[in-house]
């Protein structure tokens, strides 16, 4: 497909150069049909593959917003599909989207332009912008700065508590918000790489408490207004826009599976209170005029155009080369272009802006569909182009490596009770692709034709790893000892199920026969049933709103903490009665067993810290 559609950018690329030696002038309402992008694809045949996508894909998809520019010039939008089915209402110019964690971005203009006008220091110790005693469950007495918070290198791991509500009158405000949803920070300060939503949230508290403004106003004041963005909305309940608030109740969210199956999620609209991270939602047009903004020389933004080069040149780097891999905020992309932007997804939305301030090119896509569709996943490479595996490693001479072992990835819950899902994302780096070291802490995958730029580290604990933009993949020498402790938990679960309902149909049968310890070994087998039950409900609170509730955390907690009591006084039971020599062989096998398998669940129980709803 990739070699079919780089010959038909041949193709036109060849005709329009024949008909431009044909015709001696260009009409002006001709001169987009010539426009090539940055992928080498005639801007006519990406609106062709577009169009006609629409019609192939009928039934499978709901709809998009698409949209690319030049400098200060719109070269294409295009709306398809629908963004409410039941209703039939068409995606077009009036259609709001959420941006999710292009919200932040707003954030990192609005703390440059802070920096610009030396209320805030990018280097010094956020602690000193924030009330006494905002922090609770710091694990580093280290300074954290702004520059920290921008690049993601605070150290804090994924929330357990959440960050949104489902309610808008619960919706809490930001400070109380973001201290009550506290996540443990696992790393020191500057040592990992580890996107973090709470972070970036902090960051625009900060950016209250610097300025002397509500955040919501903040941004309106600086950053819409001077843009004249008037379709966007900033604020969790989307109340500072009033018509925003009305549009985005007639965009409906859906899932499509295969075979055309799709879910209606309704309007899917969360509050999301730690709201500088995600909450900003609008139209295609207000998401291009921002996005232009950062290709303009003038610097709109900022009082002075250097801050905006600053802003681009880089904040962290792929180990000791010149390729950026986080911008203040920024991510940094490499397509056959490097291009900067940020992407967003909402449990109804997913979104992705991304721009080259060298030759003015931008896109933007918009989706009301949460895991996204054709046009969020393919927009933007037929608009930059795959990065060649030849940029950075030209003459062919890097080394090949092969990673050993599995990676964790840094984004993650790794304290609390949902600490076992960390667990489940481990990865053999070398089943991605080819991997070869370009310099020195710098690194290129390269499979199905295209490459990608990563970072290779080594952390100061002896552990190595490989970084992204957004995180890092750390090394767990113990991963699979750690996977096969928590398969064993559940499987111990899934035999006490079985032991249970035997023991209920022998009971039934009266042909149950009690013997010593046998209520306590039933009461272990209950136990570990309802600590996997009690896991699974707190997955399903987790997942459907941004992250568990105080209080549903802290009873589930409890819970865990009784099956853990209760596992431990059968273990200890069983011991005592196995070690009586007065039973018979069998029954010394039972005590024996119960022993082993209530011992592997406390452990699985305490290592997972299934009970802790604190610090976490």
């Amino acid at each position: 497909m990739r070699l079919i559609q780089k010959l038909s950018a041949a193709v036109c690329a060849a005709c329009l150069t024949l008909s431009a030696m044909a015709v001696p002038f260009v009409h002006a309402e001709d001169a987009q049909s010539s426009v090539m992008l940055p992928s080498g694809l005639p801007l006519d045949e990406f609106r062709l593959i577009l169009e006609e996508k629409e019609e192939e894909l009928e039934g499978q998809f709901s709809s998009a917003a698409v949209g690319v520019f030049q400098g200060d010039e719109i070269l294409y939008t295009g709306y398809f599909g629908e963004t409410n089915l039941t209703e039939q209402i068409p995606a077009d110019e009036n259609s709001v989207y959420e941006w999710g964690s292009i919200s932040k971005t707003f954030v990192w203009v609005s703390t440059l332009q802070l920096w610009e006008q030396g209320k805030l220091d990018l280097s010094e110790d956020i602690r000193n912008y924030l009330p006494d005693n905002f922090f609770r469950h710091l694990s580093y007495d280290d300074p954290i700065t702004m520059l920290h918070l921008m690049n993601h290198t605070a150290g804090w791991c994924e929330n357990t508590y959440s960050i949104a509500s489902t309610k808008a009158d619960d919706v809490r405000p930001l400070r109380q918000a973001l201290q009550e949803s506290e996540p443990a920070q696992m790393h020191r300060p500057g040592e990992v790489t580890s996107y973090s939503n709470w972070g970036a949230a902090l960051a625009g508290y900060i950016v209250e408490c610097v300025s002397g403004m509500d955040y919501c106003d903040y941004v309106h004041e600086n950053i819409l207004k001077p843009l004249g963005m008037e379709h966007t909305a900033i604020n969790p309940l989307h109340s500072d826009n009033s018509w925003v608030q009305a549009q985005r109740e007639k965009t409906n969210a859906y899932m499509f599976a295969a075979l055309g199956i799709k879910s209606d999620l309704g309007t899917c609209i969360d509050y999301i209170e730690c709201y500088p991270a995600g909450a900003v939602t609008g139209t295609l047009s207000d998401l291009m005029t921002y996005a232009q903004a950062f290709v303009d020389a003038d610097a709109p933004l900022f009082q002075d155009p250097k801050t905006q080069e600053m802003l681009f040149s880089g904040s962290a780097f792929y180990g000791q080369s010149e390729i950026p891999a986080a911008c203040y905020g920024f991510w940094p992309l490499e397509y056959s272009v490097r291009v900067y932007g940020h992407s967003g997804a909402t449990n109804a939305c997913n979104a992705d802006m991304i721009f080259d301030p060298q030759t003015g090119f931008g896109m933007a896509v918009l989706v009301n569909e949460p895991k996204g569709n054709w046009y969020m996943k393919n927009a933007s490479a037929l608009t930059f182009g795959a990065l060649s595996d030849a940029k950075y490693a030209p003459t062919g001479n890097a080394e090949t490596i092969t990673p050993q072992g599995y990676y964790l990835p840094s984004r993650s819950i790794y304290r609390g009770l949902m600490k076992f899902m960390g667990y489940l994302n481990g990865t053999k780096l070398d089943d991605i692709g080819e991997i070869e070291r370009i310099g020195e802490g710098v690194c290129q995958i390269t499979a199905e034709g295209s490459a990608m730029i990563i970072g290779e580290t080594a952390y100061p604990n002896g552990r190595s790893g490989f970084s992204v933009s957004s995180m890092d993949y750390i090394e767990d020498d113990l991963y699979l000892g750690k996977l096969i402790l928590f398969t064993v938990y559940v499987l111990l679960a899934v035999i006490a199920s079985y032991f249970l309902r035997i023991q209920w149909k022998l009971r039934r049968a009266k042909r149950w026969t009690s013997y010593k310890g046998c209520a306590m070994m039933t009461a272990g087998e209950i136990a570990k049933l309802v600590s996997i039950l009690a896991l699974i409900t707190a997955c399903v609170f987790y997942s459907l709103s941004y992250g568990m509730h105080r209080g549903e955390a802290i009873a589930i907690g409890i819970v865990q903490m009784v099956c853990i009591a209760v596992c431990i006084a059968a273990a200890v039971s069983s011991t005592i009665f196995m070690l009586s020599k007065k039973n018979a062989k069998p029954a010394m096998i039972r005590y024996a067993l119960d022993t082993a398998g209530n011992a592997l669940a406390v452990f699985a129980m305490v290592y997972f810290e299934m009970y802790r709803f604190w610090g976490c």
